[in-house]
């Protein structure tokens, strides 16, 4: 087994969390230059990166990581102050610290969302102090001497740390970059020549550390060398100047102990250094197990897989039942109280990969923020982005594959929906214009919505560009929410202006297919002068969703269950038709298309009349349609099979399942369909 090959590869996915860290940290920094909490995460993340890259060699990104913490070391302290300017090339900084990564990782552009100068040098970190170039603050000019602390740390490691592709040097090298050490070796644990095995550790160690560090840094250094069976001890030692030669003659008394061969415990020397006065003072020890641990996503896919197949096999078991049944009633009882049994703890395995694969939708929404600032920047506009719900949950896959619509939809807002401070200004709203960002749960799907409150869509506008365009015939008249849905026709624009962010008409159509693609709708509301809002519906999960199973003539099909609103027979009278609208079903006083599936998909000896059907009511965008079929067979949970390695597109059709008699059903494209 390779060793060492594990230790990296955590790094390097730890690695890539600490830049986005740095990254968003950085943005907040620049929102209060003051917030020492900021300030010192920050630190914590440079140093926890520099630290983790010197563990596995990666030696240039380890010395980069250095001079950037030194810098964040200097905000610390005081000794410079943040500025805008300061932030701007802190953050060219972490992406030049992305870009000594991506080649390892595999990433042929950064992971950011923005463009990384590769061929920047690396060099110019290091003249961020510079007095000419930055001011310092002036209250800090003369501040007194820091106090220096002594540390006492204990560390005995796991026998296989060696195995483990650790190396206890590094950390002795590491700990006299923060000061002053005096190392004690421990043999006592050396076993008989006989017993020996060279792979194990048997030595620990005791080190006096004196710094000007805190507990909490040391900690965290000690963070990447802690292994299962590790015990790990700091104790800080109060020395006040009067006692400072006890401490030293106590500290000479250990050492002669050790040269004679005597253990010596550390805790003993502390406590050898404490006043009468004092309390006694326990060592704190550190946490041994880590409550959790990385998974690699492809072996999630891969358990995501055998539960999608575990389910297919229980459908396969309920049919088995019925044959059972059918030949011994005693047997067929039996069988199916196991077959009931099972399912429920298929249902509860499925719902526990299903949250094991959720992350926050904030890993996508906190990039975003350096996007906004560079676009603001760049075309000398105000913007503020909002963020809320980025603790809301989703699939990862989901997550993944919305990113890309979210960043046009973003873009569009900050290019086309928010307008120069000096309009905003002149029409009484405040200069910076904001997005708002926000997720949250709501009746099984989770809604992203990204709102804006600048222009607003402009409906007169929008129906004269469709005219121009040729989508909407002269004599016809939507409606507003018809006017607005033209943004996502293919090729649409109201602008002839194409700017390095949008104006080319392609986009909105490729937004709205990516969300249908995902079983989700797109919808859209704008009031003219105060701003846009475009809705994001999205499913929890893709990868077994509950599935309606119709009859439609002599075919079956899945139909996605989270776009149905309501099912019904109509009766005659609800069936209308109006000029240049087409056939519709009255519901209520409400006026829904009838789209009949046998004619979309050429399927023959299908029910003609609706009131002899069924009318299932989905919805799609911030519109409700009618579904007439034959009739409603089942309601079960489906695994969804992609068709596009093995087949040709087919319209209407979104991939395929495998029910309970081993027949493979076809899952309907409802967006596909009605578009």
């Amino acid at each position: 087994m390779n060793f060492e090959a594990l230790p990296a590869d955590e790094f390097l996915e730890e690695a890539q969390e600490l830049l986005q860290e740095i990254e968003e940290s950085l943005l907040l920094l620049e929102e209060d230059p003051v917030d020492q909490n900021v300030i010192q995460r920050l630190f914590r993340s440079a140093h926890t990166l520099k630290g983790g890259a010197a563990m596995v060699g990666l030696s240039d990104l380890a010395n980069y990581a250095h001079e950037f913490e030194a810098i964040l070391s200097q905000l610390r302290s005081g000794t410079l102050t943040s500025t805008p300017e300061i932030v701007s090339v802190l953050l060219k900084g972490k992406d030049n610290l992305s870009a000594l990564l991506n080649p390892i990782v595999g990433n042929s552009t950064s992971s950011s969302t923005h463009s990384t100068n590769e061929n920047q040098s690396t060099d110019q970190l290091t003249d961020i102090p510079s007095q000419q170039e930055f001011q310092k603050s002036d209250s800090k000019q003369d501040s007194p001497r820091i106090q220096k602390d002594v540390y006492l740390l204990h560390l005995h490691f796991d026998q296989n740390f060696l195995e483990q592709g650790q190396e206890p040097l590094l950390l002795f090298r590491q700990l006299e970059e923060f000061g002053e050490t005096t190392v004690i070796v421990h043999t006592s644990l050396i076993p008989p020549w006989t017993e020996f095995d060279p792979q194990k550790l048997y030595l620990w160690w005791s080190i006096k550390l004196v710094t000007e560090k805190e507990a909490e840094e040391i900690d965290e250094l000690l963070e990447f060398y802690r292994g299962k069976e590790s015990e790990l001890l700091i104790e800080k030692v109060e020395t006040p100047a009067e006692e400072e030669k006890e401490v030293q003659e106590a500290h000479q008394n250990m050492l002669q102990q050790i040269s004679a061969g005597e253990s010596v415990d550390p805790l003993t020397f502390a406590e050898s250094t404490k006043t009468e006065d004092e309390g006694p003072q326990e060592a704190v020890e550190i946490p041994k197990v880590s409550q959790t641990i990385r998974v690699p996503v492809s072996r999630l896919d891969r358990l995501q897989n055998l539960v999608s197949e575990t389910v297919i096999r229980q459908a396969r078991l309920l049919s088995l039942n019925e044959a059972i049944q059918a030949t011994d009633d005693q047997l067929g009882e039996q069988f199916l109280q196991f077959v009931e049994d099972n399912e429920q703890a298929v249902r509860e395995l499925q719902d526990q990969i299903q949250q094991v694969r959720m992350v926050p939708v904030g890993t996508i929404f906190s990039p975003m923020k350096r996007v906004v600032r560079e676009f603001a920047t760049r075309h000398q506009k105000q913007i503020k982005l909002e963020i809320y719900g980025a603790e809301t949950e989703l699939d990862k896959t989901i997550t993944e594959q919305i990113q890309g619509p979210l960043m046009h939809l973003l873009r569009n807002a900050m290019d086309h929906g928010l307008e120069a401070p000096e309009q905003r200004r002149e029409i009484g709203k405040n200069p910076i214009g904001t997005i708002t960002l926000q997720a949250s749960h709501q009746a099984g799907f989770v809604v992203v919505e990204v709102k804006d409150d600048g222009r607003g869509l402009d409906p007169d506008k929008i129906l004269a560009a469709g005219r121009r365009l040729g989508i909407v015939a002269e004599d016809h008249h939507p409606s507003e929410q018809e006017v607005l849905q033209l943004i996502f026709q293919p090729g649409f624009t109201t602008t002839r202006e194409v700017t390095d962010v949008s104006g080319r008409g392609v986009g909105m159509d490729a937004v709205k297919k990516d969300i249908e693609a995902l079983l989700g709708n797109i919808e859209i509301s704008s009031q003219l002068g105060h701003g846009t809002t475009m809705k994001l519906k999205l499913p929890l999960s893709l990868a077994i969703i509950e599935g309606m199973l119709v009859r439609v003539g002599i075919e079956t099909f899945v139909l996605p269950l989270l776009l149905v609103t309501e099912t019904l027979r109509p009766l005659p009278k609800q069936l209308k038709r109006f000029k240049n609208r087409g056939e519709l079903i009255d519901i209520r006083g409400q006026y829904l298309p009838l789209v009949r599936l046998h004619q979309h998909l050429n399927i023959e000896n299908a029910i003609e009349q609706p009131e002899e059907g069924l009318i299932i009511v989905v919805q799609q965008g911030s519109q409700n349609y009618c579904l007439l079929v034959d009739n409603i067979e089942d309601q079960l949970p489906v695994v969804i099979k992609s068709l596009e390695e093995h087949f040709v597109h087919i319209p209407g059709i979104a991939g395929a399942t495998i029910l309970g008699d081993g027949s493979v059903c076809f899952i309907l494209d409802v967006a596909a369909i009605l578009n």
